[in-house]
């Protein structure tokens, strides 16, 4: 499947939770794309997965509320997963269609782009390399031949290359203070450049991480690190970076095999997140988005924003993996979701939670996209994945909806 991180918009601070993600693009337009306008219909078929216990009232509350919200909001495709105190799973269903067409029920193990509530999934795995002594939060980041213990290359670096990059450790990475704020240039991080990191470079092809980290480390820092804290999806493409130096795997094989397959999920339902549209996994739904951007495919066009405008296997542990929301749920269910305030991912955020309970939350959004990862304080847990994204009004679906699935789920004792 095709996306960007493309621009959305900044996400007030609300019920004392706000969007982790706001994304900005300035160069993005309308694509006045068909399946923006494609009808809603008056009854959404919803598709069950399997379930632990059946809990036909939280079931029948749940339907109601999200076929609500879809209606309300043109959303096509969704797929949500809640899981109890002890990890089983009370509620796996698929809502709307598959195809533009709609024609073809969304199963419930739907496949659909993460956004950046990957982002804990990369933090466990840097924690679980960490516990297992294979490297220190404390070890530097980039080689420089004088700052051992290092991981990246470093070829990566230039005469350019402020000197503070030295100094970056896995630390910083993990809780944003790498040294990096999209919000002194024009909110774009280095995903949402690729084109210019390809144009710049004079790339025929999609640039690679390497194309894109040394275009990234030509210019300054923006503060020293670890001294501020800025949002930052560079910073977690770098750990995925790191994970698979440190484990000598690729970082979804390393996911698959020591993070999702304890849980009982199956390498099918972990994966890079293709680009472009050509490439989409057949389970993948029909995305829908007004927006567009400069392709990296076809280098000189401007295309639907989720049509080959991101590398997505350079970007996979950061933005652009494929899941269900069952296999979110799962992990919400075991590892701790620990972010701050403003949704910032903080230095606990991948722990295993150990039989402990963690009132915690990660949102995602991308053209196309809107995803929730959720723990709560009683014990359960919940993914919501869907194919649409607020691109018009002043605040996103993350936090209301949250709060409508958080209140159902009170309500029913869970």
């Amino acid at each position: 499947m095709a996306l960007s991180s493309f621009n959305l918009r900044p996400v007030a601070n609300m019920l004392g939770m706000a969007l982790c993600l706001a994304h900005f693009l300035s160069a993005c337009g309308g694509s006045g794309s068909p399946d923006a306008a494609q009808p809603q219909p008056q009854t959404l078929p919803v598709t069950s997965g399997p379930v632990a216990t059946s809990h036909a009232a939280l079931s029948a509350s749940l339907d109601q509320l999200i076929t609500g919200f879809m209606a309300a909001k043109g959303v096509s495709a969704l797929s949500l997963t809640v899981t109890g105190k002890d990890g089983q799973v009370l509620h796996d269903k698929g809502y709307g269609y598959t195809d533009a067409a709609q024609q073809r029920s969304l199963p419930a193990d739907a496949l659909m782009v993460s956004a950046s509530v990957v982002k804990p999934i990369t933090a466990a795995a840097i924690q679980q390399l960490a516990a297992a002594g294979r490297l220190s939060l404390s070890d530097h980041v980039f080689c420089t031949g004088r700052n051992a213990p290092c991981w990246l290359s470093a070829d990566l670096l230039s005469a350019d290359t402020d000197p503070r990059v030295s100094d970056i450790s896995i630390a910083h990475l993990m809780a944003h203070q790498a040294g990096w704020d999209r919000r002194l240039h024009n909110g774009l991080d280095l995903d949402h450049l690729e084109a210019q990191v390809q144009q710049s470079l004079g790339l025929k092809a999609p640039p690679s991480s390497d194309d894109d980290l040394r275009y990234w480390l030509r210019r300054p820092l923006d503060f020293a690190p670890g001294t501020q804290t800025a949002y930052s999806s560079t910073s977690y493409m770098l750990l995925g970076r790191v994970v698979e130096r440190a484990s000598q795997q690729d970082y979804v094989g390393f996911v698959q095999t020591y993070l999702l397959k304890p849980l009982g999920v199956s390498a099918t339902d972990f994966k890079i997140a293709h680009s472009p549209l050509s490439q989409r996994d057949a389970r993948e739904p029909n995305y829908l988005t007004g927006l567009s951007a400069p392709s990296i495919y076809l280098p000189g066009k401007t295309v639907s924003a989720i049509d080959g405008t991101l590398n997505g296997s350079t970007w996979v542990s950061a933005v652009s993996s494929l899941t269900t929301a069952r296999a979110l749920a799962l992990f919400a269910s075991r590892y701790a979701l620990q972010t701050n305030a403003s949704g910032v991912d903080m230095a606990g955020n991948g722990l295993p939670l150990a039989g402990k309970t963690q009132d915690g939350f990660h949102f995602g959004e991308l053209p196309g996209t809107t995803s929730i990862i959720r723990q709560r304080a009683s014990g359960s847990s919940y993914a919501v994945l869907m194919n649409k994204a607020e691109e018009q009004a002043s605040d996103s679906y993350h936090v209301a909806l949250m709060a409508q699935i958080d209140a159902a789920l009170a309500a029913a004792g869970f």
